[in-house]
């Protein structure tokens, strides 16, 4: 039994009228052809129409009037060219005798007949796109005539049937043209308003610009910036707009708000303005439902979504989110707990922003964006202080232990490395001795290790799956840290097989290892700013040099060599050894390449052999080598690395910032469950009531902030007075219990001296 969904057919009458347009469709060749096949049976196929004609000429058999087709005048036959025509130029007049046609000829306006036959378009569509000062006076003459044919809801809820315009009605376009009036003519004649325009031009775009407006007519009003199509949309006594329907990717109207922000002024200020609107009018319609909750197909809310994205004007309106109205408060993600002339007090509910839920915002910011902003969103507030806490309470430790085991891992590194065997052939045997067993003890530790860091490289990758972009933002030394432990893997595979080669890769791994200590740079501020611009200069100044030193170096090789060995005879008969070895410095592509990059680093000698016979133009290439690469690309250079570093130095602090906080939660994710319980940041705090008038207790961050720009507002405040109550209370206990135990002390001698009276006293 198949699993498809059922297809609906209808009846259609047809006559002459109807073939001609057929046949002309078959003509233009809009229609498939039939396949070459050997065979005359062509394979039945699943493209058949949804709908079942009749031939109006078996009418006129049945009515016994010799097989004939009712009479019908010519002037008042209707194609599908006429009423596209009228509709086209809004004549009115000309469609007066179609209510009467269709009613005489059992006909209805969606027939196949009065479609275009590419996209499926109706006459409706056709009116919509053809608007003069906001309105078609042809569109009520249709509602009329469909209304009137048992066929009103069917024709205004057609759609586009090709690929590209897919599921676009007239809905869509009356709201695409900003006409109020048009849509509530539409919602009034049964629009439906959960239809969805998914075809390819409605799709999000890999680049230029995208016509994604969240398929959804609701989406579509809200992302164009029609507060009052919206407001109908979702209370007009008709048919409500579900604000929680999903279009095809998933997303809410609050989704595809987030999709369409391009943090532009202009831009932003209408995405919050919607964005609050929906949010209010949700709670007002449905207190129950979360709208901000609700999860598209990647299992994204809104907010995370906007964290994804790099949305960061939105994203910092919503951490900010501060609603003073009494029903809406509830809303709010920011708490203002006490003012005190430009210093507030802001609790910043952390629910879905911290790491203590799964896929949290931080997360998503850190590991999953790949906006090229991630190092703007990481110090927003409360995500600044919050990671500054986390650092201050568990990482900070943990990888400064880190840190001593790498330079204690490193240290020993060196020395196998520098104490290797010198005599005979690997694997060497033990002997037994002292020096020996402690050779094979640091082996050991070595190997080990390269193990551990493999297995947790291996683990990064495979969970964090990062992108080429990621990796470059958030450094290098992941791919250093794998690199390192595969080369010392592979030193140890070597060695057992007996192969002395197993010293270049141990040496090299040694050398990367090295390099892999400036990982740890950025537990400090200043040296973790100077490690990014390190970073930032081998990645872009680096690289383009090297691209175009390479290209420099082999063709100026290439020549050289060709030049050289032109004249071997006259090089063999001199007598002087300096020259003959000059003359061997040019002798391979090699050594070539070696002899020109001293002159790159200006130690190179113009001496070479001089019965070469074109000794002059050597020497020309040579001085023009020198110009190229000496004068022109390292002083190049050193002008790009000077621009890197002014551009940079505004982004360097941010970059490190965001590279530490992938190191602290990497830490945090290696801690049980229970630890991480204990280390929560935040405090569960009492910040108002919800809408059934509960008390509302979030999970809170508590950031201190001075805003200068505060001066004479009236703003709502949790508390009165000024001051962390919490932590005095605390003091305040802690200083009782001091004292008390003070007075204590000081009272047990006075009693006792009380209660016992000296020998004088008793006298």
């Amino acid at each position: 039994m198949s699993s498809s969904p059922r297809r609906k057919f209808s009846l259609e009458f047809h006559d002459e009228d109807t073939f001609s347009t057929f046949e002309k469709g078959e003509k233009d060749g809009k229609r498939d052809e039939k396949p070459p096949m050997d065979s005359a049976l062509q394979k039945e196929g699943d493209k058949f129409r949804l709908s079942i004609g009749i031939n109006e000429a078996f009418l006129g058999k049945t009515q016994g009037n010799g097989g004939k087709a009712p009479d019908n005048d010519s002037k008042d036959g209707y194609t599908r060219d006429r009423i596209f025509n009228a509709v086209a130029k809004e004549n009115t007049e000309d469609l007066a005798g179609l209510e009467r046609f269709l009613q005489r000829t059992l006909k209805k306006l969606t027939n196949t007949e009065f479609k275009d036959p590419d996209t499926g378009k109706t006459c409706l569509i056709k009116a919509m796109w053809n608007l003069k000062n906001g309105m078609n006076n042809t569109i009520p003459i249709l509602l009329e005539a469909a209304k009137n044919t048992d066929n009103l809801e069917t024709l205004v809820n057609a759609k586009y049937t090709n690929d590209y315009y897919k599921g676009q009605r007239a809905l869509h376009i009356a709201i695409e043209k900003r006409n109020l009036q048009l849509v509530k003519l539409l919602v009034e004649n049964k629009a439906d308003l959960k239809v969805k325009a998914s075809g390819s031009f409605f799709q999000q775009k890999q680049k230029g610009v995208g016509f994604y407006f969240g398929e959804l007519p609701l989406s579509l009003a809200a992302c164009t910036n029609q507060p009052d199509i919206v407001e109908y949309l979702l209370n007009n006594p008709y048919q409500r707009a579900d604000f929680t329907a999903k279009d095809t990717q998933g997303n809410t109207v609050l989704h595809a708000l987030v999709l369409v922000a391009d943090d532009t002024k202009e831009n932003t200020v209408f995405i919050i303005n919607m964005y609050d609107k929906i949010l209010k009018m949700s709670i007002q319609i449905d207190p129950e439902v979360k709208l901000e909750d609700v999860c598209n197909n990647d299992n994204l809310t809104p907010l995370k979504l906007a964290a994804k994205l790099g949305k960061i004007e939105l994203l910092k309106h919503i951490f900010r989110r501060e609603i003073e109205e009494p029903e809406y408060r509830h809303l709010s993600r920011k708490f203002t707990e006490w003012t005190y002339g430009p210093v507030h007090t802001s609790l910043y509910d952390i629910s879905s922003i911290d790491t203590y839920e799964p896929d949290s915002v931080l997360e998503t910011i850190v590991f999953r964006s790949r906006a090229y902003n991630r190092h703007e969103m990481i110090v927003l507030e409360p995500l600044n202080h919050l990671l500054q806490e986390k650092w201050d309470s568990f990482a900070r430790l943990i990888f400064y232990l880190k840190f001593i085991l790498y330079i204690l891992y490193m240290s020993i590194f060196t020395a196998t490395a520098y104490h290797r065997p010198l005599d005979g052939q690997p694997p060497y045997p033990l002997q037994g001795t002292t020096e020996d067993n402690l050779r094979v003890f640091r082996e050991v530790i070595v190997f080990f290790g390269a193990i551990y860091i493999f297995i947790c490289q291996i683990i990064y990758f495979w969970k964090r799956r990062p992108s080429l972009q990621i990796l470059m933002m958030d450094g290098y030394f992941e791919i250093l840290f794998f690199l390192q432990a595969s080369l010392l893997l592979c030193s140890g595979i070597v060695y057992l097989a007996g192969s002395e080669v197993y010293v270049a890769l141990m040496v090299f791994a040694l050398v990367i290892g090295w390099v892999n200590m400036l990982y740890y740079t950025r537990a400090f501020q200043q040296t973790g700013i100077y490690s990014v611009m390190i970073q930032k200069m081998i990645l872009r100044d680096m690289l383009r040099f090297l691209l175009v030193y390479i290209v420099f170096l082999l063709g100026f090789a290439g020549a050289l060599v060709s030049l050289n060995r032109t004249a071997p005879q006259e090089a063999a008969n001199s007598t002087d050894s300096g020259e003959k070895e000059e003359a061997n410095s040019y002798s391979s592509l090699y050594l070539s390449c070696l002899e020109l990059f001293k002159f790159t680093i200006g130690m190179g000698d113009l001496q070479f052999d001089e019965n070469l016979k074109f000794k002059h133009f050597f020497m020309f290439l040579l001085i023009l080598y020198v110009v190229l690469t000496y004068v022109l690309l390292l002083n190049m250079l050193i002008a790009l690395m000077s621009e890197t570093v002014n551009k940079v130095s505004n982004k360097s602090k941010n970059i490190w910032k965001l590279q530490r906080a992938a190191t602290i939660l990497d830490i945090e994710k290696f801690l049980p469950r229970f630890v991480r319980t204990k280390l929560r940041c935040g405090l569960l705090l009492p910040v108002g009531e919800t809408e059934d008038g509960k008390t509302d207790e979030r999970w809170c961050f508590r950031v201190e902030e001075m805003q200068w720009g505060s001066f004479g507002k009236a703003q709502f405040s949790i508390n009165e007075e000024p001051g962390d109550k919490e932590k005095v209370k605390l003091k305040q206990q802690k200083g009782s219990r001091e004292q008390k135990q003070e007075t204590n002390d000081e009272e047990v001698p006075l009693n006792s001296m009380s209660t016992n009276p000296s020998d004088d006293e008793k006298v």
